[in-house]
């Protein structure tokens, strides 16, 4: 269960730092299609960081369905 919880934060962190990284300072004064591509990023990186979270929480569902 400790292990599910230290990869829930780590799934956390790594969306906090999508975001941070996304809306910084220098992606704003960068020009525009770098910021295209940050915004790209920004958004591929949430759908994989969602997509993490949904197969954690389905394997932690069935850990504690069957296995408990």
């Amino acid at each position: 269960m400790v292990s599910f919880i230290f990869v829930a934060v780590i799934s956390v962190v790594a969306v906090i730092a999508t975001f941070a990284v996304g809306f910084s300072r220098q992606n704003q004064e960068e020009g525009d299609q770098y910021t295209k591509t940050t915004k790209k990023n920004m958004v591929n990186l949430t759908l994989l960081n969602a997509l993490y979270v949904a197969i954690l929480v389905a394997v932690l569902l069935i850990y504690l369905r069957y296995f408990r």
